[in-house]
């Protein structure tokens, strides 16, 4: 056999082997979200759209910061009525007993689905068009569920009532 023939089949078979991979890890990135509540495979565009903003928050339950402003959220959660939150613990499948026991700390009653920092990376690679930094990260999509922001770090709910109420019909965004 030639050298060249030798080459190009092993080109070959790493190139299948990287498709392999990628198709593996896009299809695992498709289920990189579990419902809470049922154990089940979710999506976030399950929460867009339906002429409501949304209002995704990815948090932590060892993060400072999520901490200190997560009872702003639960308040805020409800305050008008075209306006829904979204939590995402990247705690991981292995981090639900610290994800659940947050969640009852601060009594969040919004949906909240679960991952981990690579698929939330990968998410907002292919969403967003950014890296995920960390936590806390706010996205924000409008009522037909298009991407209007993405911030890392904490932004007040005052900010996230005054933006969506500006750009919001008066009739849609009045308080419950």
């Amino acid at each position: 056999m030639k050298p060249t023939f030798i080459a190009n089949t092993i080109t070959k078979n790493l190139l299948f082997l990287s498709l392999l991979l990628l198709s593996t890890l896009a299809s695992q990135s498709a289920s990189a979200f579990t419902n809470l509540e049922t154990g089940k495979p979710d999506k976030i565009t399950n929460y867009l759209g339906d002429n409501k903003w949304t209002v995704l928050e990815i948090w932590a339950s060892d993060c400072p910061a999520c901490r200190m402003h997560m009872p702003d959220m639960v308040k805020f959660d409800g305050k008008l009525k075209n306006t829904r939150l979204l939590g995402i613990s990247i705690d991981g499948l292995e981090g639900i007993d610290d994800t659940e026991d947050f969640i009852a700390e601060f009594d969040i009653k919004f949906p909240t689905i679960m991952s981990n920092p690579i698929e939330m990376n990968i998410w907002m690679q292919q969403s967003v068009g950014e890296n995920f930094v960390g936590t806390p990260t706010f996205i924000l999509f409008d009522p037909e569920g298009k991407l209007v922001a993405a911030q890392p770090g904490i932004v007040s709910t005052v900010s996230l009532e005054k933006f969506i109420t500006q750009n919001s019909k008066p009739e849609a965004v009045a308080e419950k």
